[in-house]
């Protein structure tokens, strides 16, 4: 017998559930659906199931959804045979089904009203990319200097993690007009570990501006960043910093990661170096970060950010559930940062990396 649904009155999200379960059944046996004659039918045994237009819009959404993407969690032990089937091409299709996944994450462009503070006129020059900007409702937003149009803007999105709401900052690489703000944004939320995928030059191109003192201390606006320490390994830079606030004497330790193994085109051949580096940014984020989340960036913070934060979600439940989904892990993000996994080939190698870090776990070995 199965668990009666409720909510607080017992209608409104009480009858989404019972709508979907509904028609996702429907769907299955009869390949129809008919959302208004349900919600009718329910009202006629009790007043104002589903009860706002946001509810009924979601149970649209959401059944389109379903039938659009399908299920694509994967129990881990079953992965190696998934990507197997994703990587063959699709009957009456010239694509793979990892293209065909990739292409199906590729939303509607997204209306300007989402980017309104990023559209502004005295903020537009702080964008990298004029396509790449955060939505409004997840930017990170500054605090305001008085008198400064724009001060509280930064090109930089809240992401949620796999247990904790708000645990990245997906941002772009500093250009040198917002380094300041960069740093501002560092101390303003409390975030003490910075993780660079990109190096400063590229293909010839700069990629990030040199946004912390190589030998002695700088200082950007209210912060002196004093270098204490730099650590050179096989795939990583870790320096460390003493970042104090002048106004009152306070101070902290930043710690930044570059990873320096990414290829400056395509992505790396192997996941396991790639792997090895997000266990050791979070290792010591439980070892020395504070609360704040972790900063996260490449050139334009979307491609790069967009594969450390997935696989740092997907490696994450992958150990407490044994499941993987890397499709609505991505959808996921894209819903807070526009473009995140930027192309076919990050997307590829999410699912790849996921399968080397299972083939480092003997039980799921087969």
């Amino acid at each position: 017998m199965g668990l009666p649904p409720f909510s607080s009155a017992g209608v409104g999200r009480t009858g989404c559930f019972i709508v979907i379960d509904a028609m996702l059944e429907r769907i299955k046996h009869e390949k129809t659906v008919d959302i208004y004659g349900h919600v009718t039918l329910m009202r006629a045994q009790r007043n104002y199931m589903v009860q706002t237009e946001d509810q009924y819009i979601f149970i649209h959404d959401a059944l389109l959804e379903a039938v659009t993407c399908g299920n694509t969690e994967v129990p881990a032990r079953n992965l190696y045979a998934y990507i197997q089937k994703l990587t063959q091409i699709e009957t009456g299709e010239n694509v793979t089904g990892m293209e065909l996944e990739f292409k199906r994450l590729a939303s509607s462009k997204a209306h300007t009203s989402r980017f309104i503070s990023a559209n502004l006129p005295c903020n537009k020059f702080k964008n990298r990319l004029v396509n790449i900007m955060p939505y409004e409702s997840t930017r990170v937003c500054l605090q305001p200097i008085r008198g400064v149009e724009g001060s509280d803007y930064i090109n930089a999105s809240f992401i949620d993690g796999y247990r904790q709401q708000k645990a990245y900052i997906a941002t772009q690489g500093p250009l040198a007009e917002t380094t300041e703000d960069f740093w501002r944004m560092l101390w303003e939320h409390n975030s003490t570990i910075v993780v660079m995928l990109t190096k400063l030059r590229e293909m010839g191109r700069e990629k990030c501006h040199q946004y912390w003192p190589a030998e002695r201390s700088a200082r950007y606006q209210y912060f002196v960043v004093d270098p204490m320490a730099e650590y050179n390994m096989p795939q990583y830079i870790l320096r460390e910093f003493k970042v104090t606030d002048a106004r009152d004497g306070q101070s902290r330790t930043v710690r930044q990661f570059q990873f320096t193994d990414w290829p400056e085109q395509g992505v790396p051949k192997s996941g396991e170096g790639f792997i090895d580096f997000i266990g050791q940014v979070h290792k010591t984020k439980e070892q020395f970060g504070q609360d704040g989340p972790i900063s996260v960036h490449c050139s334009a913070g979307v491609g790069r950010t967009g594969v450390f934060i997935t696989l740092s979600i997907v490696l994450e439940r992958m150990r407490y559930e044994g499941v993987v989904d890397i499709f609505q892990t991505v959808k996921m993000l894209r819903t807070q940062r526009p473009a995140m996994v930027q192309t076919e080939d990050q997307y590829q190698f999410c699912y790849r990396a996921a399968l080397e870090y299972l083939g480092s776990f003997d039980h799921y070995a087969t």
